[in-house]
């Protein structure tokens, strides 16, 4: 079986796109498993009802009501439900979003150590959770009304849910999970983190089979072999990815998007870019563009 993680591009759901910034968020009642896959967007996720286990990068968590999951673009992450019908808040977000304001510069730069120092889920109690479903349900009604200024009500209130967990989870700890740092058992999803994480980075077959002491043709016929797509190939789906999500969501040059995602030309880009979305950087954002509301 395939450890190949599906790619799902949050520009294309059907919610994005209700108002000006890149974010969108969902009330969801979980039916079914969802397999290995990431994102191009943050996700901020709280469980209401319902349990099972999500793996994230290689780890697995129980989840139960009051879990939060936080994810960051590309991180890798499947969900197996105990039963149908779990209930979630799921509010995806570009993760550039953070940065808008140069007060909340410290609590972003925190943020992107999620995973390392930060942990991938939060674990609440009864009174946390109904604080945190306060905040999702407040998103929530944001998002799908035309309410004056919705866009600040929307930023203010993701980044005091995050506020709220940081602090959280530098106090006491009480019903808080620490993170679980260890090491993946399999030599894929190793690779997988590893470029979810760099892949804006100069990356070579060589460098990985340095960095893991592997040999490099090992590491060839394992991508091809279990993940189902060349080394290559999936390193330019991870760069198209993120600049497919700042074509659409920011007013950065071709050329600067090239650079940010790790190519070494925008004529590289934009020939990569076109093999995949079958239209120009230019015109991705053209289209994307006109979704959002005037």
């Amino acid at each position: 079986m395939a450890l190949y993680p599906m790619y799902q591009d949050a520009l294309t759901h059907s919610l994005y796109g209700k108002c000006k910034l890149p974010i969108f968020v969902m009330d969801k009642h979980m039916q079914f498993n969802y397999p290995l896959h990431y994102h191009n967007f943050a996700e901020l996720s709280l469980v209401v009802s319902g349990s099972g286990t999500e793996t994230v990068n290689g780890v697995p968590h129980r989840f139960r009501r009051g879990t939060v999951t936080f994810l960051l673009p590309h991180h890798i992450h499947e969900i197996r439900l105990d039963r149908p019908n779990v209930h979630k808040f799921n509010c995806m977000f570009d993760i550039h979003i953070l940065f808008l304001n140069p007060a909340d510069r410290e609590l972003a730069n925190s943020l992107l150590k999620t995973g390392n120092e930060l942990p991938s889920h939060y674990d609440l109690n009864e009174e946390q959770t109904i604080y945190m479903a306060g905040l999702f349900e407040t998103m929530k009604r944001e998002y799908e009304n035309h309410h004056f200024a919705k866009e600040s009500v929307l930023h203010s209130k993701l980044l005091e849910a995050f506020v709220f967990l940081v602090r959280l989870f530098r106090s006491s700890g009480d019903g808080v999970s620490v993170p679980d740092m260890r090491e993946s058992k399999s030599n894929v999803i190793q690779l997988l983190h590893y470029l979810h994480l760099h892949y804006q980075e100069e990356i070579t077959l060589t460098m990985l089979a340095q960095k893991f002491k592997w040999n490099a043709s090992y590491i060839s016929r394992i991508f091809k072999q279990e993940v189902g797509h060349t080394f290559t190939d999936y390193l330019h789906a991870l760069r198209v990815g993120r600049a497919a999500s700042l074509l659409a969501t920011t007013a950065m040059s071709v050329v600067d998007i090239a650079v940010e995602v790790g190519f070494d030309h925008a004529r590289t880009l934009t020939r990569v870019f076109k093999e995949f979305h079958g239209v120009t950087p230019t015109e991705y954002r053209n289209l994307h563009r006109k979704r959002l509301p005037s």
